[in-house]
């Protein structure tokens, strides 16, 4: 639960995040040793060099902080993020398509502390299951792997991971993204989506998960899109599915069923710029990266419909993606291997995206997938 700092604790912290982490925290006596970094926040970054990096994230302007630097998997395309038991420790899931296992890494709320590598794991995908990929959160771990399935694993309050009874569930021709969708219809139901790149028919696999995390597959799945469309990012809006179409440089919008079903919107798919990856978005309004010419495709959201418009002036200046983008304290965080950096976008309320001030950051190696998290704020 977020608990609200106090005015009177806020500018303690913030010449506490200047001095340190150049990020908000949460206050803390000044007689503690190791206070505690209550509603800081992070964007972590795998890269192609081998590297973790931990970027703080300045709450007053949004961008982001000096990166630490740890050794991890070279060209992880899967992060996950996820509390322990209490909110004082965050457990980082990493793909490492080399040794073809998950493993883990563990960040304390204590100020000043660094990732580090988890006293459990790693945990291999097994002989013939591939490697690992993206990655998705729901009532388990669920990651996408090169041979066509969907591998689950239950976490554990050590941060452990435990293989779900029946997995790898089979999935379409080369799942590249994975969506976890809780219903808003259908109490304690949640449903799971599979982007198929390597499908002829740009199909989307569709799964119930059980409470277990077990997967069994939506009746009438999978869900063609374009063909040839090459499916990649998902968002999701209310009782819509959104995805990036990469080959048809378009997105598709579908309406959500009580049964996980997919059923097209009217007007889709969207045209948006070239080679459209990755989605995100907030605020009624979807942003949609274009790998290949360099922009960001921004969208109105009908809040009825789920009907997409492109707003005035899109799509804007943005960057060519190494790897999926994160939406974190109301900023686009992109990264681009090309030049060593994350770029950063903000949008108005009318949708229009521009630079965010002092992108683009240094990233010191070619970062390729990002996910953020926040440790919850304290009351002192």
């Amino acid at each position: 639960m977020h608990i609200p700092v106090r005015r009177d604790a806020f500018s303690l912290c913030f010449l506490l995040a200047i001095l340190v982490f150049s990020v908000g925290c949460g206050s803390s006596s000044p007689t503690m040793q190791k206070p505690e970094c209550g509603g800081c926040q992070f964007v972590f970054a795998t890269t192609n060099s081998g590297q973790i990096l931990t970027f703080p994230v300045n709450l007053a302007g949004g961008g982001l902080g000096a990166p630490t630097s740890i050794a991890g998997p070279a060209n992880a395309a899967g992060l996950a993020t996820v509390f322990a038991v209490l909110p004082t420790r965050l457990n980082l899931y990493v793909s490492d398509p080399q040794a073809g296992a998950i493993r883990v890494y563990t960040l304390s709320s204590t100020l000043g502390s660094t990732l580090s590598p988890a006293s459990v794991g790693p945990y291999p995908l097994g002989t013939g299951n591939g490697t690992p990929g993206e990655m998705a959160l729901g009532n388990a771990l669920y990651v996408a792997t090169s041979v066509g399935s969907i591998a689950a694993f239950n976490m554990n309050a050590d941060g452990s991971l435990t293989s779900v009874p029946g997995s790898p569930f089979a999935a379409g021709t080369g799942p590249s993204h994975l969506a976890a969708v809780s219903s808003q219809t259908v109490a304690n139901t949640s449903f799971l989506y599979a982007s198929n790149a390597g499908d002829a028919n740009g199909s989307i696999s569709a799964f119930k998960m059980t409470s277990s995390g077990a997967l069994v597959p939506v009746p009438g799945s999978p869900f063609s899109t374009v063909s040839g469309g090459g499916p990649a990012g998902f968002y999701t809006f209310g009782e819509n599915l959104y995805v990036a179409l990469q080959n048809a440089n378009a997105v598709a919008a579908f309406a959500i069923a009580d049964d996980g079903s997919l059923t097209p919107l009217p007007g889709s798919p969207f045209p948006a710029g070239r080679g459209t990856f990755s989605l995100n978005g907030a605020s009624g309004f979807l942003l949609a990266t274009n790998n290949l010419d360099g922009t960001i495709s921004s969208y109105s959201i009908d809040p009825q419909s789920g009907v997409l418009t492109e707003v005035a002036g899109s799509p804007f200046p943005g960057a060519v993606t190494s790897g999926d983008t994160v939406y974190s304290n109301g900023r686009l965080f992109v990264p681009d291997a090309s030049s060593n950096n994350i770029m950063g976008f903000q949008f108005d309320s009318t949708g229009a995206v521009s630079s965010l001030m002092g992108s683009p950051f240094q990233a010191g190696a070619g970062p390729v997938a990002l996910t953020a998290g926040q440790f919850p704020g304290f009351d002192p």
